[in-house]
């Protein structure tokens, strides 16, 4: 394989050189803007993605919570069945006794006839 002659740069003039330099600052402008574009939009979707995830997760809480809520209630309604069941059983038992003296009495008072 035969080698290959470097070629030797040749001087550029100075619109060359500007216009060079101008070249790699936009090309530099246009990378700094599409990386800008690039974040912007990573940054857009982490906050959606984080958003939708903070909404199921409000919700799991709220359905724990009511969870939670739902059987201190149903404790407390329980306590206040038994409360009431305790307090009618003692009222119908004052009514049977009140019922027996009245029927001893009836009694007491025909045979004392």
């Amino acid at each position: 394989m035969p080698k290959k002659e470097k070629k030797a740069k040749t001087p550029l003039s100075d619109e060359e050189q500007l216009l060079l330099f101008q070249q790699k600052l936009l090309a530099e402008e246009e990378m700094a803007k599409k990386k800008e574009r690039l974040l912007s939009q990573f940054l857009k979707d982490k906050l959606a993605k984080e958003e939708h995830n903070s909404a199921l997760n409000l919700n799991k809480i709220n359905t724990q919570w009511r969870t939670v809520l739902r059987e201190v209630k149903t404790r407390e309604l329980l306590k206040d069945i038994e409360i009431l069941s305790q307090t009618f059983e003692r009222v119908v038992d004052c009514k049977d006794n009140v019922i027996k003296v009245g029927t001893v009495s009836k009694e007491t008072l025909s045979m004392a006839s």
